[in-house]
């Protein structure tokens, strides 16, 4: 071997040893300063609400500040691609849901993010979702609410955070199911629609079960018909089931909080987010704040499932795009 290709090649090995260590060395000791999570929705929705409480738990574990960061437009997008466009190095991370992940890049043109740009590395809370109505609406099953819109002279009109969002899409699908259309009302945010809901100003809508919805119901200002779950929920122990009615036996969804990373943060980085984010659920005053705010703490699950788990859910979010035709606007 000529001297100088020899000479070359140790000092390649050399690099490369030396690549490693550092590697090594800084999964050893990560984190080593603040790591900011980012949320892509305003302050007090719910993943701001359970991304704070998880986040201050994964902060005790860490020995390090956990400073959130609220980067709000285009449907989320903008707070993906801040988390997803970070160095990753795990000191970026994002308290998502599927709302910006998986659903805005569906219906929102201007959405650049993709699901594949982050990667789960906890499940923090679901947030049970149900079909409401308005409360002057002469339906008080689903039964009743797919004949009545079924033989309505006009469609039925219905609110959502926005084209291509969760709600949006549930909607269609459970007017699909009925064999019925419906009239689309875009609002930006949850609580504009819930407030023309309690209105009757439009006739149904898709809700998350959340402290100000379940307000709602309690006080007969809404109407709610059937849970989109596979249980019940010991909050409101007399609505049943959607699966329980001929044509929605799948008609299961949740809204899901969890903490991501880059998919291209390094697995050591991801194995300590979710270390840190498990034992910070494991804390029962961080419980308390979760379900106070009306979800459920997640069951701890391994990165393996988390992955299976979020793929699935990528492509169920598809599959009903497809099924309602929906094209990003």
């Amino acid at each position: 071997m000529q001297p100088k290709l020899h000479t070359a090649l140790r000092k390649l090995g050399v690099l490369l040893t030396g690549l490693a260590l550092a590697t090594a060395l800084s999964a050893q000791t990560y984190p080593s300063k603040p790591v900011s999570m980012i949320v892509a929705f305003p302050a007090g929705g719910g993943s701001d609400v359970l991304g704070r409480a998880v986040g201050k738990g994964m902060a005790d574990v860490f020995g390090q500040p956990v400073i959130v960061e609220n980067v709000v437009g285009v449907g989320g997008s903008l707070g993906v691609l801040k988390a997803a466009n970070a160095q990753p190095d795990g000191y970026t991370i994002l308290a998502g849901s599927p709302l910006e992940l998986i659903y805005t890049p569906l219906g929102i043109a201007a959405a650049k993010n993709k699901p594949e740009d982050m990667r789960l590395a906890a499940l923090v809370g679901h947030t049970p979702i149900a079909i409401a109505v308005r409360k002057d609406l002469p339906v008080n099953t689903l039964e009743e609410f797919v004949a009545l819109a079924k033989k309505s002279d006009k469609p039925l009109s219905f609110g959502s955070t926005g084209i291509g969002s969760l709600y949006h899409l549930m909607a269609e699908k459970a007017l699909q199911t009925a064999g019925a259309h419906g009239l689309h009302a875009p609002y930006n945010g949850i609580a504009p629609y819930i407030k023309d809901l309690m209105g009757g100003v439009i006739d149904f809508a898709v809700v998350p079960l959340t402290g100000p919805v379940l307000g709602a119901i309690d006080g007969g200002q809404i109407k709610a018909l059937a849970l989109a779950s596979s249980k019940p929920l010991a909050r409101l122990p007399k609505l049943p089931l959607a699966s329980a009615t001929k044509g929605f036996e799948d008609y299961q969804f949740s809204i899901w909080i969890g903490i991501q990373a880059s998919a291209k943060t390094p697995d050591a980085q991801v194995a300590a987010l979710h270390k840190a984010a498990y034992t910070a659920l494991g804390n029962p005053e961080i419980r308390k704040v979760i379900e106070t705010a009306g979800s459920t703490v997640a069951e701890p699950m391994t990165l393996a499932q988390l992955d299976a788990f979020y793929k699935k859910e990528v492509l169920t979010g598809a599959a009903i795009a497809k099924a309602i035709k929906l094209e990003p606007q």
